[in-house]
């Protein structure tokens, strides 16, 4: 267990931390801090914020409190999630990422954070894509300039038993309210999603309805549902209230969860949207053959090494 947190190399001033333009850290340093015992990266996906260390080398399994201390922003080193890279335990991948939420309990995916480690590993081996394993499946990532990166995904599922909903329902009128909200389309992007459209976000007290809909019975594994507000053709504001229980800055598969939703319930013609979230702006692609293609900015916060590691 760890018992307190260093900086290593040269800061960034916090105001910085948010900028996606700001320049990445030299190679040699990202390299040392995920080399060096207890070493991690932080970064962000439009504000959506993970702790990133390598196993690969030196095996790094933190228990459910270790996790959730490392994410406790008053008291840890303060994110959505934890972050884990291993050697690839499947053929065809290059890497296999672990996830774990700030309840300690370990994610099927997060696309935001899928990015972060593409970025990573993408400098690491200067190869032009990269193929990540998840519990929730394969995912292939691709730089997109400077701060960006591109991730190419599988089809969402829309059928109950993949959701998963606990009796046969059909996606697209799962039948779940909670004062202002509406889920009108449940489905899997390899992690359960709602997505409730409304005319418009303001005024909407999303941790309490998202919350009493993500503990609805239909739903054994739960749901993060996102609460979506169609400008235009192409363009959309969203927020999504995350499992555990938490509303975060961006959903990547929340994006491409509303993106699909929209398009199935025609809402939009468009295969393609910008989507506004509070932290920043994600583009969302369905290809004709279903293939999904997410494209969002990331940025390094700092580089930090835990003190008193037990072995």
């Amino acid at each position: 267990m760890f018992r307190g947190v260093q900086l290593l190399g040269p800061q960034r001033p916090r105001e910085d931390w948010m900028t996606a333009t700001t320049p990445f850290p030299p190679q040699a340093d990202l390299t040392r801090a995920l080399q060096v015992p207890g070493g991690f990266v932080k970064m962000h996906g439009a504000g959506n914020d993970f702790i990133v260390f390598d196993g690969r080398a030196r095996p790094f399994r933190p228990t459910p409190a270790e996790a959730a201390g490392l994410c406790a922003r008053h008291t840890g080193v303060g994110g959505d999630q934890v972050l884990v890279l291993e050697s690839p335990q499947a053929a065809g991948t290059d890497v296999r990422l672990r996830i774990y939420n700030i309840d300690g309990q370990e994610a099927q995916t997060c696309l935001n954070a899928t990015r972060c480690v593409a970025w990573l590993m993408l400098h690491e081996t200067g190869a032009d894509s990269v193929r990540i394993g998840t519990l929730g499946g394969l995912i292939e990532g691709q730089i997109e300039g400077d701060h960006a990166v591109s991730l190419r995904l599988p089809p969402a599922r829309l059928d109950w038993q993949a959701v998963p909903l606990a009796e046969p329902r059909d996606p697209l009128a799962p039948g779940l309210t909670a004062g202002p909200l509406t889920a009108q389309a449940a489905l899997s992007m390899g992690n359960p999603h709602l997505v409730c459209f409304v005319p418009t976000l303001d005024g909407i007290d999303i941790p309490r309805w998202a919350a009493a809909l993500q503990a609805d019975p239909l739903l054994p594994e739960g749901a993060n549902v996102g609460v979506a507000e169609i400008i235009d053709e192409s363009h959309m504001r969203l927020v999504v209230w995350e499992r555990p229980g938490i509303l975060t800055m961006a959903c990547g598969s929340g994006a491409c969860a509303a993106l699909v939703a929209a398009r199935r319930l025609g809402l939009t013609r468009a295969n393609a949207m910008q989507i506004a979230m509070p932290g920043g702006r994600l583009s969302v692609r369905e290809e004709p053959d279903g293939m999904l293609v997410l494209t969002g900015p990331v940025a390094v916060s700092f580089l930090g090494q835990l003190t008193e590691v037990a072995a």
